[in-house]
């Protein structure tokens, strides 16, 4: 198990060797859908595992199921949990189920089932949904709203959850009723986790952006590989950062302007390294650890473009003196060492879903994961620090 782990670890790290796009939605039933932007940004963040295939029928009715697998794809980092119910219908979709059900936020029945068919109405879809925001430490919002004209049809014990999302501006509808009672749209259901994860702003298609950028490079440069001899490429959120060790072509910032539709999202930033220095760099690090200590100590290294490091994960803590190879080797500070052995010993979360969050919080913090890292890689990382810990 951990060899297959570890191989899915270095298989993440190897896709930060050339440039890397997220997926367009592939489903051919949006049409001109008012919610086709929230879907298709889900899709690009990898959060629509539930929706296979080439159809993404946006007016099924949500099931336990489904939901469980947004509301753990949207979290990321939800702990995972030992449960496991007797009518998952895939490895995976349990995963989800367990996660979810072991914070409280969406949980099983007794007889030991989550009945994942079942189909989820707009009060069960708000309650879950408040639940997780509360896992992720909700803040108070004191705006006053006038209550939907429905509002007693809502079950008692989700009417708080209700009128808090009401507050967020979360699954509000045009005719000032919540219809408590009606399934939730797969559509509606993206709609509102987008708004929730975006707050608000323009989404902007990645694969577009990426794409326009690359033919304008190729354009300018010959190829990519001729550029990153002297620059990067990596997105900043929903900034697409073109780095220069020196100063761009010379027609290049015309070029963008002209070419790329949304070239208010391109940032143009002088850098310390282009992409094949980092290459280089890696190279450097990885053969002074292995030389000083041996392969069975090293697990893998990635770039972090943006704060112009090698992020290295070792077994155990490395020697002072390999720790001094590296500096003169790299170069000083460009290495971060993060080692399972030290990340194993630390207290694990306890206590309620508030409690829960914040350990993680400061788990993360101290593993200084990378936010460039994509999900893969954070997710192979956890889980070699999960297999040191067992």
């Amino acid at each position: 198990m951990k060899q297959k782990k570890l191989a899915v670890l270095l298989a993440a790290f190897s896709l930060f060797s050339g440039v890397t796009a997220l997926a367009e939605a592939p489903y051919t039933d949006l049409g001109s859908l008012k919610s086709r932007a929230a879907i298709d940004y889900l899709y690009d963040n990898q959060c629509l595992d539930f929706a296979a295939g080439k159809t993404f029928a946006p007016q099924q009715i949500l099931t336990r199921g489904d939901l469980a697998q947004l509301i753990y794809s949207v979290a990321l980092k939800l702990p995972e949990a030992p449960l496991v119910f007797s009518d998952a219908p895939t490895p995976k979709a349990n995963d989800a189920m367990a996660a979810v059900a072991a914070q409280g936020i969406l949980k099983g029945y007794e007889d030991g089932s989550f009945r994942p068919d079942e189909p989820v109405t707009r009060e069960e879809f708000a309650a879950v949904l408040y639940r997780y925001l509360k896992y992720c430490g909700l803040e108070d919002i004191e705006n006053q709203v006038q209550p939907y004209g429905d509002i007693t049809a809502v079950s008692p014990e989700n009417r708080t959850a209700v009128e808090y999302l009401q507050k967020k501006d979360l699954m509000t509808t045009e005719d000032h009723l919540f219809h408590p009672q009606e399934g939730m749209t797969r559509a509606a259901a993206a709609e509102t986790m987008y708004h929730m994860m975006h707050s608000g702003a323009d989404y902007v298609s990645h694969v577009d952006v990426e794409s326009q950028v690359i033919r304008a490079l190729n354009a300018e440069y010959g190829s990519m590989p001729a550029f990153f001899q002297q620059g990067t490429l990596y997105w900043d959120g929903d900034k697409l950062v073109l780095g220069f060790r020196g100063s761009p072509r010379m027609f290049l910032k015309q070029r963008l302007k002209k070419d790329v539709t949304r070239n208010d999202v391109l940032e143009l930033r002088h850098v310390r390294f282009a992409r094949v220095d980092y290459d280089q760099l890696m190279t450097r690090a990885i053969n002074c650890i292995v030389s000083e200590e041996g392969v069975q100590n090293y697990v893998g290294s990635v770039p972090d473009y943006k704060n112009e490091k090698i992020d290295v994960i070792v077994r155990r803590p490395l020697a002072d003196t390999t720790i001094q190879k590296l500096d003169e080797r790299v170069g000083k500070g460009v290495v971060r060492i993060h080692d399972v052995r030290t990340a194993a010993m630390r207290p694990q979360p306890a206590g309620t879903a508030g409690d829960t969050k914040k350990a993680d919080a400061d788990t993360e913090k101290d593993l200084s994961h990378s936010p460039l890292y994509d999900k893969a890689t954070n997710a192979a990382v956890d889980a070699v620090i999960r297999d040191a810990m067992n």
